[in-house]
């Protein structure tokens, strides 16, 4: 199953912080600028995909509403220490 999220993304250290059924997720991105980049041109909200360990963007382009699909491999560190953490 994967799920709708908006992600946090830190350009500096690849973090990538986004919130799944109540509880927050840190992942890591090798490519931050390019994954900022294609959200903010997203059709729609990207979507998580546990299984896989992606993050899935939906592009806007020309004859395709739903959004051309670009995958992001997301790496889960050991800790689950987080630089940086959003209250909520």
């Amino acid at each position: 199953m994967a799920y709708s999220v908006l992600p946090i993304i830190d350009l500096q250290t690849g973090q990538v912080q986004f919130k799944v059924q109540g509880r927050w997720y840190t992942r890591y991105v090798d490519r931050p600028a390019q994954l900022e980049r294609l959200v903010a041109r997203a059709a729609r909200r990207p979507v998580f995909d546990p299984a896989n360990g992606e993050l899935i963007v939906f592009i806007a382009a020309a004859g395709i509403p739903a959004g051309r699909q670009s995958a992001f491999s997301l790496a889960k560190f050991p800790t689950e220490r987080t630089l940086a953490k959003l209250g909520g």
